[in-house]
C-alpha cells in the first residue's frame, strides 16, 4: 500500500520511530504504536502502526527470552544480535514509510490483525 497523504506518512513514521523514545518508559515501545493505531484515521498510518505494534510485541518477547538465556551465557551474544536487528529494522521501516510505501517487519508474529 502506498500513500500520498503527508499526515499519514508522518504518523506512520512516528509509529516506527516512537519505540526509540518508548524504551525509556516501561512498555512505552508498545503503548505509543498502540495509541497511534487506535487514534489514527488515515488507513496507511493505521496499517503501519499495527505493523509497528506487532513488531514491538514480538521484539519484547525476544528480549525477555534472551534475558532468560543470559543465565546460561548464550543470551549475551543473542541480545547483542537482537539489538542490532531491531535497530536495523526500525530504521529501514522509517525510511520506507517516509517514502509512502508500506513496510513489513521480517521475523515477527502478527498478534494484532
Amino acid at each position: 500500500m502506498e500513500t500520498e497523504n503527508q499526515e499519514g506518512r508522518n504518523l506512520a513514521l512516528l509509529a516506527h520511530l516512537a519505540p526509540f523514545f518508548g524504551y525509556l518508559v516501561t512498555i512505552g515501545q508498545i503503548l505509543i504504536p498502540l495509541l497511534i493505531y487506535l487514534l489514527a484515521k488515515e488507513t496507511f498510518a493505521k496499517e503501519q502502526a499495527k505493523e509497528a505494534l506487532n513488531a514491538q510485541i514480538t521484539f519484547t518477547i525476544y528480549f525477555l527470552a534472551g534475558g532468560l538465556l543470559c543465565l546460561i551465557v548464550i543470551g549475551f551474544p543473542l541480545l547483542l544480535a537482537l539489538g542490532i536487528f531491531v535497530l536495523w529494522t526500525m530504521i529501514s521501516a522509517a525510511i520506507t514509510v517516509s517514502k509512502g510505501v508500506s513496510y513489513r517487519y521480517p521475523l515477527i508474529f502478527r498478534f494484532v490483525s
